[in-house]
């Protein structure tokens, strides 16, 4: 089945608890097929005169075997949980990384929650499907199989019947599987949707609250909602017919074994034992055969997921260079192109950036300065034209994930900062120790001493930044870079944020280091170009 081809590598990781896991669940399997047994011998004991010794004995049994079940029951589950919880966690941990690894062309396509939601659902379902069908295909071949076996030398004439059950719902599967996964897949990205827009209404308050479009953008989400209740429903009646169906071929079945089993039982050929065992063991095997029957469904609803999530891994990863490098003197920009959303943002651009200057990059708003940072940061790596280099090396043979982590610093100009304590957005260490004294020394630089008092290091950020001014943000922000003292710092408008003073000290400060650095701001500022050593101009196109 497709799903294994990526769901094996989890499934192998985990294979000494699933083997042990499989082994128990055989167990209460073999207790479930020797009960009829027990109980169709306990019958004829009684109708033959039982004493009651007999039934002591058969109360001990049952009940010994029953309480058995409900000890392995309670370890399954278990064991179940953890495995699926761990799998699911490892598949959609896998999956995101694979999306961090991708261009931020396919990343700004999509949206957040409905790709989280999607990604999410689809993982636990993989991984639940195939734990599941590793488990109950062996469990209802068993009693598929010894039922049969067992029947067989019952009554041959019930076996061939069930055989013919078997068919008919080989013949429905076939005849509705396109239209459960159809159904099913419309369902599941409706769903991803409508959770998206629902999303959008917090994610935007504010805006929306400003703009007071609280009617338009509420419907947005009823629209999606319509959507979402029509496939949902679409999908019911599709699933509905399909084990309809299926109820209704096992109510024929029953009919046709209350039959034959009766007419055993009035010619004597059945005692009441036997024939509870008779009635027993073929709906086991009538239980077996509607599994398989909703396997089916089960399994073209798994393949939308495994279709979304390999949907995700046939997009490649964005190039990644093996050159580690330990230092950047001078950035080359020759014959740059760049075209975004087909429109050209950037054209045959050239440029050079050598350790001890400042350089401040100007232009109009959408000319692409901020489009000409990601490109030298080797963050479109595979979709502009031109070259760029470090030290003359080709940015696509470095490893620009170790780069940007050791030796590039970038401050925006609006950040999101992670849901997390200050500290925590300066170095992105858990419980790390940051050099207070080195720190202080920036904070100083940035006049955040009152700031930094008041909230202090550990103060934390919720998920919306808004316990934050703007301004308090970019300061932070320039703090990591300053913190960081990369070979490379970048500030976007970062004296935006700043008073006269703090930013002389700031600018001052940038002059000071430059020596061995490559700083680069983008600015609007006349003070700040008039500070820099070269001025790059990007023209729109």
């Amino acid at each position: 089945m497709k799903p294994f081809t990526l769901t094996k590598p989890y499934l192998l990781s985990h294979k000494y608890t699933l083997a042990t896991y499989i082994t128990i669940i055989l167990a209460t399997t073999a207790i479930t097929i020797i009960s009829p047994y027990i109980i169709g011998d306990f019958l004829d004991i009684l109708v033959g005169g039982g004493d009651i010794g007999a039934i002591l004995r058969f109360c001990i049994i049952f009940g010994g075997l029953n309480i058995l079940k409900i000890i392995i029951g309670y370890i399954t589950t278990i064991m179940y949980t953890k495995i699926t919880a761990k799998m699911s966690h490892d598949l959609n941990m896998d999956t995101i990384k694979h999306v961090q690894g991708l261009s931020l062309s396919y990343i700004n396509q999509k949206d957040s929650a409905y790709l989280s939601q999607r990604l999410g659902t689809d993982a636990g379902n993989m991984i639940v499907f195939s734990i599941s069908l590793v488990q109950s295909i062996l469990t209802n071949v068993v009693m598929l199989i010894v039922p049969f076996a067992i029947l067989l030398t019952m009554n041959w004439f019930v076996v061939v019947l069930m055989v013919s059950f078997l068919a008919v719902y080989t013949a429905l599967y076939f005849a509705f599987k396109k239209s459960l996964y159809n159904a099913g897949f419309a369902f599941r990205e409706a769903q991803a949707k409508f959770f998206s827009k629902l999303h959008e209404q917090l994610k935007y308050i504010k805006t929306i609250k400003t703009n007071a479009i609280q009617p338009q953008i509420n419907a947005r989400a009823e629209n999606s909602f319509i959507d979402y209740r029509d496939t949902g429903i679409h999908n019911q009646k599709v699933n509905y017919l399909y084990t309809g169906l299926d109820g209704f071929i096992s109510t024929l079945a029953q009919i046709a074994l209350f039959v034959v089993g009766g007419i055993q039982l009035l010619a004597g050929n059945f005692t009441i034992g036997m024939f509870t065992i008779f009635t027993s063991y073929f709906g086991m095997m009538l239980g077996a055969s509607r599994y398989f029957f909703g396997l089916g469904a089960s399994y073209q609803n798994v393949m939308v997921s495994y279709n979304r999530i390999k949907e995700v891994f046939e997009h490649k990863l964005e190039s990644r260079g093996a050159e580690v490098i330990k230092d950047i003197s001078k950035i080359e920009l020759r014959g740059l192109g760049f075209t975004y959303a087909t429109e050209g943002i950037i054209k045959d651009f050239n440029a050079e950036f050598e350790k001890g200057n400042i350089y401040a990059i100007v232009g109009a708003n959408g000319a692409g300065k901020s489009t000409l940072i990601s490109l030298l940061m080797g963050l479109y790596i595979d979709e502009y034209d031109g070259r760029i280099t470090y030290d003359d090396a080709d940015i696509r043979s470095i490893d620009m994930t170790a780069a940007r982590q050791n030796l590039i610093g970038f401050a925006e100009q609006e950040p999101l900062l992670i849901a997390d304590s200050i500290k925590y957005n300066l170095d992105y260490i858990d419980k790390g120790g940051c050099n207070l004294s080195t720190l202080e020394k920036y904070i100083n630089l940035l006049n955040m001493k009152d700031f930094a008092s008041e909230r202090t290091l550990d103060f934390v950020i919720n998920e919306k930044n808004t316990n934050t001014s703007g301004g308090e943000k970019q300061k932070i922000s320039i703090l990591k870079v300053l913190y960081k003292d990369p070979a490379v710092m970048i500030f976007d408008e970062p004296t935006s944020a700043l008073d006269a003073q703090t930013a002389q000290c700031f600018i001052g400060y940038l002059q000071q280091i430059k020596k061995n650095k490559i700083v680069i701001i983008i600015t609007h500022d006349e003070v700040v170009k008039g500070c820099c050593d070269r001025i790059i101009k990007i023209a729109k196109t």
